[in-house]
């Protein structure tokens, strides 16, 4: 038993700990290897499945889809031809008559007037107008109103506005991909690049980090020694792309061109359908048509009737003439 009237011998600290008490704070060796190795794993797994999905994607983009216009322009020439013809004509009567209700609700007066005055500006602008110089701009100088560029410009009522993501990851691919950065001009680069290109134009930034990721992953930019949190985003991005994908092949299931090539025994019933379809926006049109002449008729009927009128009625003579 320890002698109670002994006083107990205090030990001073090593320097290490007084270094580490004083902090506030003890230093720990973390290994990353098992973290790193499961993120990898993670992370293949998961571009495994969007690699799957985009296989999926291309083939009805790249081939359902044109061999389906190609068996509709076969099958339905005079059906379609009818349907665009019936399209132009029926917009552009729409426009017309929308133009002179709208203007009759903010300004006033009779639609026979109204449409009578948009036939004579439509008529004024239809005269040609004294040609340009060519080879000059507005003001004067020499040059072309449209410009090459790196970067397109984009126009806000065009198409939509790419975020700053979207630039950040587009300059990137950018300066990646171009011949001028070395490496052999391959078929498999040409396709990243008109894929990039058409992403930027989309403004779709989820798509943009999936290109991203596929050529980092096909140069070896990342891989199994990368660091965690690289490899974490990567596979968030991948994830957030097949979700994308998901979502166009969701829409793409319900078209008549899904799995086209595949399902050859089920042709004649396609034809049936779209043979049906096509008859049924061919009448739908029509009576649109036959609607929109009848109010023309109308508007254009009174305007004759009102002008036949002002000219039947006799001129009254003044007093003394």
């Amino acid at each position: 038993m320890p002698d109670p009237k002994r006083k107990p011998v205090r030990r001073s600290p090593s320097a290490a700990t007084r270094g580490a008490a004083g902090r506030g704070h003890a230093l720990m060796v973390i290994d990353h290897g098992r973290l790193q190795g499961a993120a990898w794993a993670e992370f293949h797994s998961v571009r495994k499945r969007l690699e799957k999905t985009t296989r999926e994607l291309h083939r009805h983009e790249e081939v359902d889809v044109p061999a389906y216009n190609e068996w509709l322009h076969r099958t339905f020439p005079v059906e379609l031809t009818t349907m665009r013809e019936l399209h132009e004509e029926v917009a552009t009567k729409s426009e017309q008559i929308e133009a002179v209700q709208a203007r009759a609700a903010i300004f006033g007066g009779s639609l026979k007037r109204l449409w009578r005055e948009q036939k004579e500006r439509a008529a004024a602008e239809r005269e040609p107008e004294p040609e340009a110089e060519a080879g000059f701009e507005d003001d004067g100088t020499p040059g072309n109103r449209h410009h090459m560029g790196g970067e397109r410009d984009f126009d806000p009522e065009a198409g939509p506005k790419p975020s700053r993501s979207a630039r950040d990851i587009y300059r990137r691919l950018v300066q990646r991909l171009h011949p001028d950065r070395g490496g052999g001009w391959t078929h498999a680069r040409q396709h990243l690049w008109h894929q990039v290109q058409q992403a930027w134009a989309a403004a779709d930034a989820d798509w943009l980090a999936r290109l991203e990721v596929e050529w980092e992953s096909a140069n070896e930019v990342l891989g199994p020694a990368s660091p965690i949190s690289r490899l974490r985003r990567a596979i968030e991005e991948l994830v957030a792309a097949r979700r994308d994908l998901e979502r166009k092949l969701h829409d793409y299931r319900v078209q008549p061109a899904w799995r086209f090539t595949k399902n050859k025994k089920d042709r004649p019933a396609l034809e049936r359908r779209t043979r049906s379809n096509f008859e049924h926006d061919i009448n739908f049109l029509r009576r649109q048509l036959t609607h929109f002449n009848a109010t023309i008729a109308a508007w254009e009927e009174d305007w004759t009737r009102s002008d036949t009128r002002l000219k039947a009625r006799p001129r009254r003579r003044r007093p003394g003439w």
